[in-house]
Formats: C-alpha cells, structure tokens, sequence
C-alpha cells in the first residue's frame, strides 16, 4: 500500500464523519461559482459598475469569508478528535513529518473532490440560475454560456483555501507528546463547576441586547424609561454593541447558565430519578461542557442564517406597500411660480394618459413658502387643499379654526412626540403677525416623502391673510388605479418632460420608485437565501460531527449501560433526548435573537415583518425536524449494533 492510498483509505473510512462537512463544502462551492457565472455574464459583465454586480461580488467576498473560517475550524475539529489514532500512527514508527504529511493528503483529497463536484453540480444547475437571475432583472433573457472565467475563479480560489489550511492545521497536532495524543481530547467526568455570577451576567447581557433592539418602541412610555432609551441612541456603535453584548451572552448561556439549569434538575430528586431522567441530565452536563463552543457557532450561524433570510424576504415582500406609503399619489407634478409652461406640461402629462387608456383622478393643490425668523422654510397648504387630498387616501377631514394650524409629517417614517417640527406647539407666521396653535398632525404623507422640508395646514381664512409669499408652488397629483401598468407612459412622459428643471418644476411617479426597489430586494432575496442556506448548513455540519464523534467515543459507556440490564429501548428516550436538546436549544436561541434583530430592522421599515418572520422561523423549523429525525434515524442505528447482540 503507497502512502497515498493509506491516505485515500484514511479518507473512505471515516466517510461517516466527513459527509456532512463535504456535503456543506460542495454546496458553498456550487453556490460561490453559481454567483460567479452571474457575475461574468456578458450582459451583467457590461454594466460594470452598477449595483447587481456589486451585490454580487459583495456575496462572493462573504462566501469566501465564511469558507476559510468553516473548513479551518472543521478541519481543526477533526484533526482534535482523531488524536488517539495519530498517537498510534507515531507508536508504530511514523515520523512527525510523515504525520503532516498524511493529514495533509487527506484534507487535500477532500477539498480536491469537493471541489470537482461544487463546479459540476454548478454548471448543471447554471442555466436555472441565469434564468432565475434574468426573471429578477430588467435585463431581459440571460443566455447561457461556458463560464471559463468562473470555473478558474471558483478553482484557484478555493484551492488556495484548501491548500493553506491544509498545510497549516497539521502543524497544531502536538507530535512531540504521543502520551496526549492517546489520551484524545475527551475530557474527564469529573464534577463540572459553573459560576452563577457568569449565569447571571449571560442573563443580563442577553436581556441588555434585547432591550437595546426594542428601545425605540418602549420611547414616551414613562420618564425615566424616555431617558435610558435617548442615551441609548446617543451611543456611538449602538449595533455593534448590541451585537458584542448577544454574542458574549450567548457563550455564557451555553457555557454556565445551561449548566446552572442542569445541576438545578439534578437536585429536583422527584423529577431526577424519574425513570432515565438521572442518565440523560447528568450525561447531558458532560455533553454542553464538551460542546460549548459547537454549540455557541451553531446558535451564531442559525441566528445569521434566520435573520438574513427573514431580512431579505422582509424587505422583498414589502415593496409594494413601502411603494404605496412613499408615493400616497401613482404621479405628483410640481411646478414653480415661475414656470411659464406649467399648463402645456399638465396638457402632456393628461393628453398622454388618456391616449394610454389610464382612468384617473387629479388633485391640484396650492403651496406657500416663506421664512420664519430663524431662517427655517416654511410650506403652507390651505384647509381645503388638505382636506381634497385626505378624501382621496381615505383620512378624516380636518375642521381648523383660523387660529390652529395642522403638522403634516412629510416623511413616512416618523415620531411625532420626538421630531422637532412635528413636536411643535405653536407656529409664527408673516414674521410672527400670525400666530397659531398646534391642534394635531396627520396620520400621513400627502404629496410624496420629502418633497418638502416641512408642511403646515392652515384654515382657508387665515391662508389668505398671509402676505409674506416668498415662492407659490402649483402640484398637480394623479390618482391611477391601474398604476402598475404606467412604466411604459412614464418612460414616454420622461422622454417629453425630461427629469425637471431645477426652480421650475419637478415630477416623481410611484412605479419607477416600485421597480427599482423591487428589482433590488429580490436580488437581496436571492443572495440572502443562498447566504442563509450556506451558514445553517454550516451549522448542521458542526452538529452532526460533534454527534458522531462524540458517539464513537462514548461507545464503552453505552456497552457498560447495556451489560447491566440497560434496555435498546431506554437507551434509545436517553440519546434522543440528548440529541434534541442539542438541535433544537440552540435553534430556540437562535430564533430569539432573530427575532429582537428583526425588531431593529422595523425601525427603518414601514410595514411589519412579523409574519415573514414567523415564516422563515417555520421553514427552518421543519428543515430542523427532518434533519434532527434523519441524524437520529441513523444515531440509533449505529448505537443499535454495538448494544444489541
């Protein structure tokens, strides 16, 4: 037998235990040449610059991130928990450099193989992604072609990963002890001691996490509660420590607080010597200990793997009503005092629709600008125009005396106990000849988000008393029902009115804000959903290697139970108890963290995303179940021949 083929044999033993990593590096692989045949493409590769290939080459660096950290923290894993047979392997006269060698060889062939298999299943599967890719751009059919360049990149690229890991790892095996080689990794079960002040700060940086994501909704509920969460927005890197304070609490969790709520089991002697209850709890102490770290990596990747994914669909399912609230109007023209065609544009803008077949309502309206004494503008629309357009989007109509004026929010997103403008109590006009109280603001834009800085409702009389006029706007807005179906007459309208001339007049529509929105979010749909793919599958590999492995070392115990009248069948409710904490614990955590970073993408959204949450959290779910019954199927499988005779 060559060296080489002790390697190969090496590899094909242990196939059990290198699947799941081989099979998450084959789809990483797939997925990182997947994006590369989008990226050369020659229509993308044409339109250099723009944000499809941004995003692209984006995800390409984080897949090759994600890579380099996971197949050296497996590869390190591995090498850990077969120390025992290179102690062997040294016993028996092979040199330190031979071992290196050996390791070397292995982990080469693996990644070589993974490799091969990545780019094929790719190519396989390439014309089905261009075509998914050109169904979410405008840029019509993507032709298939032979992607060269992505099958060179996608090779070096990973090769070198392979390559540098592979040559660096061996060297952490430690070939100048044979005796702690042979003695493995496992540890011995000795009394496990836990801190319950690190119980307790893994509680309380959890809960301080959580409460930083949920601040800005817990505002203007009592004084002192106003005043931690303004300190908190006050604080630079917010998210960052946020983050810091989750992910420290979660190795706490797993680390002492886990442990802390075992050894309270075990003192529950009603519940602890229940039937197996004593053999899976204290088993399962020794467990979380050895696994404290596989166990916080899975919660880590689970909960970047949920929250980019429910992120991403979020975002993609809410374009339309983001749409809708940014735009209340399908097309809003505005025209300066001073421009002299405004009635020949309104006559294009009509003359066009018509001819298109669009039924639709306009809404004309008047706005006053003049300057306040601290030299802030200020927009003035009368009762009338307000009310016109409210009885259009559905809201009540307003009833000012000549002494009150209304604040209209003129961004969707808003806070009107926090924003300075709309806070206001009182408002001075004509240099404070007007003065006027703040009876209310609107529930809603009305025109479209940002068109002006700031905009006050006053009663019909009191707008015709004002006489310090500094500009007069004129906007025109339409209603159109069918206003999905306008791209092609706005791309005409743009063709005869241009984007607008700086102080004479400026147009927006709703469907071209829509499209490039929704063209976007479901790139980010795309990528996100491969991303999250690639990181729980990551995480499903790290669980099923510890589980095996920690199965292959712990074979004399489950021998010694069955040898004194232990029955397959209450050794079966033990490893399957065992099993599902280890599952399922870190999903739960994983999906409350998803949950409180959802809540901080909500502040810059206008719709909720509570139920793309709850269904992506329910996907993963049921991903979670079949992978947990499937790597329990053959746990129990292989438990089953060496306790049954």
């Amino acid at each position: 037998m060559t060296f080489r083929q002790f390697a190969f044999n090496n590899v094909k033993r242990n196939t059990r235990v290198y699947l799941a990593y081989f099979l998450s590096s084959v789809f990483t692989i797939m997925v990182f040449f997947s994006f590369a045949v989008n990226l050369f493409h020659p229509v993308i590769a044409s339109r250099r610059g723009g944000a499809i290939e941004l995003i692209l080459g984006q995800t390409e660096v984080a897949i090759l991130v994600f890579s380099v950290l996971f197949v050296f923290i497996s590869v390190n894993a591995f090498l850990k928990v077969r120390s025992k047979e290179f102690g062997i392997l040294l016993i028996l006269g092979m040199s330190p450099k031979q071992l290196r060698r050996l390791v070397f060889l292995e982990n080469m062939l693996i990644g070589c193989v993974a490799i091969i298999v990545g780019i094929t299943i790719g190519l396989v599967f390439s014309k089905l992604f261009l075509m998914l890719l050109s169904s979410l751009l405008s840029y019509g059919s993507l032709s298939f072609y032979f992607p060269v360049k992505a099958i060179l990149l996608t090779a070096g690229v990973f090769i070198l990963i392979f390559l540098g890991i592979s040559a660096i790892t061996p060297r952490i095996i430690r070939t100048n002890s044979i005796i702690t080689l042979l003695k493995g990794v496992k540890k011995a079960n000795r009394e496990i001691k836990f801190s319950i002040i690190q119980s307790l700060a893994a509680l309380l940086l959890l809960g301080s996490g959580y409460f930083m994501a949920l601040s800005p909704k817990l505002y203007d509920l009592n004084p002192f509660l106003d005043r931690v969460v303004l300190f908190i927005e006050r604080l630079p890197y917010t998210e960052v420590i946020l983050t810091t304070f989750v992910v420290i609490g979660t190795y706490l969790f797993f680390s002492q607080l886990s442990i802390l709520v075992l050894h309270r089991l075990k003192e529950n002697k009603k519940f602890y010597l229940k039937k197996t209850n004593m053999l899976w709890v204290s088993d399962l102490i020794y467990r979380i200990r050895d696994n404290t770290r596989m166990l916080f990596l899975v919660t880590v990747l689970s909960a970047v793997a949920f929250t980019a994914i429910t992120g991403v669909y979020a975002l993609s399912s809410v374009v339309k009503d983001e749409s809708l609230k940014d735009n209340p109007f399908a097309l809003t023209f505005t025209s300066y005092s001073s421009n002299a065609h405004e009635e020949e544009q309104i006559k294009i803008i009509e003359e066009m629709l018509d001819s298109h077949g669009f039924k639709y309502e306009k809404y004309k309206s008047e706005v006053i600008k003049q300057t306040a004494k601290d030299n802030q503008p200020i927009h003035i629309i009368k009762q009338s125009d307000y009310n016109n357009r409210a009885a259009a989007l559905g809201l009540e109509q307003e009833v000012l005396d000549k002494d009150q004026a209304l604040m209209v929010p003129v961004y969707v997103r808003f806070d009107p106990k926090r924003d300075k403008t709309l806070s206001q109590k009182n408002i001075a006009l004509d240099n404070g000849e007007i003065n006027l109280e703040v009876a209310g603001v609107a529930p809603k834009v009305i025109f479209y988000s940002g068109l002006f800085r700031n905009l006050v409702v006053v009663s019909d009389e009191t707008y015709e008393k004002i006489k310090n006029i500094q500009e007069k706007y004129h906007s025109y807005s339409y209603d159109i029902p069918d206003w999905l179906n306008t791209l092609e007459v706005t791309e005409k309208l743009r063709e005869e009115l241009g984007v607008g001339e700086p102080g004479r007049y400026y147009w927006s529509t709703r469907i071209e804000g829509y499209i490039l929105e929704n063209q976007n979010k479901k790139i980010f749909l795309y990528v996100g959903f491969f991303l999250g793919a690639i990181f729980f599958l990551g995480a499903g590999s790290f669980l099923y290697f510890r589980l095996y492995t920690d199965l292959n070392q712990e074979k004399d115990k489950y021998i010694g139970l069955a040898k004194i009248g232990l029955s397959f069948q209450e050794m079966k409710r033990v490893a399957g108890i065992q099993i599902a904490v280890l599952f399922f614990v870190p999903y739960i955590l994983a999906s409350i963290h998803t949950y409180f970073a959802i809540a901080v993408l909500q502040t810059v959204l206008y719709s909720s995303v509570l139920k793309q949450f709850f269904v992506v959290i329910g996907a993963f779910l049921m991903l979670n179940i079949i992978y947990y019954f499937s790597v329990r199927s053959r746990y129990l499988n292989y438990l089953k021949g060496f306790t049954v005779r």
